[in-house]
């Protein structure tokens, strides 16, 4: 009778585990279709030629698949002006360099993915969430790239993506006070030498706790309110970019039931104190859980790339969408 249920634990564990895997899997949608072709989206399905919404124009969109790569969870965007490709982090510690196609400026598809891993400290992979929910990035003015991530909050610069990172003296935590598992910290950006870092989470006031670092100077508070429609859907803050002048440039998202997905681009200059509404996204124009947002700037024109976190499901979708800034008088007040 000892013996037998000796048998019965050594293999009854291994099974439960193997029936818990199977089952996140299948509540991610790992076992969704895993199409190869790109998708053209239109910015409103009921008026595909329609390219106009505030202050900018529609400069086309995607829907991007598995491809075979499991491609999904995108939580962090950037142009890559040397290489002249998006570099967006997964929120499982993974790097995903896109080279998009584009015709007369208009994004119509992709030339290449590629994929790895992001490594810890030792060079090992980050396999829990716990460790690897990397969430926001951002170029540093010492080389490389900053990323953060949440639920374990911390900041790490990656001279090289395919190598292990060093740590940085910027603790979210001490910066920003206490953070949720699932609100850390999803945003940086920076310019220069300046490090602008938000918390994915918001007060009564609607405010999101934010702190800039230039150089080794230490690192003061200031805060990034919502516009008063903004307020209204109750949307946190997923991603920020800057332009070269100072501009910040940042992405909310917001979710109900009723109403579904909406993301809202805010944009503040560095002579005013609040921020304005740049543009809104909601249905029935093409939305979903965008949470990177991705500034460009060409020949005097500045772009903006927002892509979604399909949360690795088979109900959502990955969307890359690009947008230019049509002009600054444009922008509603807040």
């Amino acid at each position: 009778m000892t013996k037998a249920r000796v048998r019965i634990a050594t293999w009854t564990a291994p099974v439960i585990l193997g029936l818990l895997a199977f089952a996140y899997a299948y509540i991610h949608g790992y076992f969704a279709s895993d199409p190869e072709d790109v998708r053209v989206v239109a910015l409103d399905p009921s008026d595909p030629d329609r390219d106009r919404l505030g202050a900018v124009k529609y400069g086309g969109g995607i829907d991007i698949p598995r491809m075979g790569q499991n491609i999904g969870g995108l939580s962090a965007l950037r142009w890559d002006d040397d290489s002249g490709r998006l570099l967006a982090l997964t929120d499982d510690a993974r790097w995903v360099w896109i080279t998009p196609v584009e015709e007369d400026r208009r994004l119509t598809g992709i030339a290449s993915i590629e994929v790895g891993d992001l490594l810890g400290l030792d060079g090992e992979l980050l396999t829990s969430k716990e460790r690897g929910d990397s969430e926001s990035l951002t170029r540093s003015a010492q080389g490389g790239w900053l990323v953060g991530f949440e639920r374990d909050h911390r900041v790490w610069r990656y001279f090289d993506l395919t190598k292990p990172p060093l740590p940085t003296a910027i603790d979210p935590v001490a910066l920003l006070g206490p953070l949720g598992d699932n609100s850390g910290l999803e945003t940086l950006a920076s310019v220069k030498d300046t490090v602008f870092g938000c918390a994915g989470q918001v007060d009564a006031q609607a405010t999101a706790t934010c702190f800039q670092m230039t150089g080794e100077e230490q690192a003061r508070e200031f805060s990034l309110k919502a516009t008063a429609a903004t307020r209204e859907t109750g949307a946190l803050p997923t991603d920020a970019d800057m332009s070269a002048d100072g501009t910040l440039y940042a992405l909310w998202r917001s979710y109900s039931p009723t109403a579904g997905n909406a993301a809202m681009v805010h944009v503040k200059s560095p002579e005013v104190e609040s921020a304005s509404e740049l543009m809104v996204l909601r249905p029935p124009l093409n939305v979903d859980n965008f949470e990177g947002l991705a500034v460009r700037e060409e020949e005097g024109r500045t772009f903006l790339y927002i892509v979604s976190d399909d949360n690795f499901s088979a109900n959502q979708r990955t969307l890359l969408m690009k947008f230019e800034v049509m002009s600054a008088n444009a922008i509603t007040p807040s």
